[in-house]
């Protein structure tokens, strides 16, 4: 009995199926449709994911420039507690700085983090490269540091996880841009990242 309701079983689907093809094949309509849902899904990830980085961006942004102004205040002798709250406030801005002996050494640390982040979230990196750029040190004296990622993006589920890795990262990258490109051959996403890191005082 289990036997013959399961032909029956396997039976009905593969005409389901069959049913299903013929009607794929014959109605164009419906073909243009599901094209149609597939695309507006497309576009739809993409806004997503670039708001995403607009936020991400925009919090980078606010943090440095919360850290230039934290530390001008450094030297407040007026209002000894506004000092103190600020000094507090300027070392937890701190804690998300890069730091490194070098420039060399911040873009390498930078670039084996990102590996690390990608490999853990499944997703394969086609390249990954240092962005030259302004490099002058803020008054603080971090200096911006930028990487440029294109990445497969066959497997969204892999892309968002990476990008999870880098929100999550306790020193602050910012997602200066993520550009989708699903009609790439294969898919993939540009992504350019930005850090601020401070150089190691060296020991005298």
């Amino acid at each position: 009995m289990k036997v013959d309701t399961a032909k029956n079983l396997q039976a009905t689907l593969g005409e389901a199926w069959l049913q299903a093809r013929r009607e794929w094949m014959g109605n164009a309509r419906l073909r243009w449709g599901v094209r149609m849902i597939l695309a507006t899904l497309w576009i739809w990830f993409s806004l997503l994911a670039q708001d995403q980085a607009a936020a991400w961006r925009a919090e980078g942004d606010e943090a440095q420039a919360q850290m230039q102004r934290l530390s001008s205040l450094r030297s407040e002798t007026v209002w000894p507690q506004r000092a103190e709250d600020a000094r507090t406030q300027l070392e937890s801005a701190r804690a998300l700085l890069w730091t490194a002996a070098s420039q060399g050494q911040a873009e390498a640390t930078l670039q084996d983090r990102l590996r690390e982040m990608a490999a853990k979230a499944g997703l394969t990196i086609r390249e990954l490269s240092i962005v030259a750029g302004d490099t002058k040190p803020t008054s603080d004296g971090a200096r911006p540091l930028r990487v440029r990622l294109i990445v497969d993006m066959s497997d969204r589920v892999a892309l968002t996880g990476f990008l999870s890795e880098v929100s999550q990262s306790p020193q602050l990258i910012i997602v200066d841009t993520l550009r989708l490109r699903p009609q790439a051959a294969p898919p993939r996403a540009e992504i350019e990242v930005r850090v601020l890191y401070r150089e190691q005082a060296k020991a005298s």
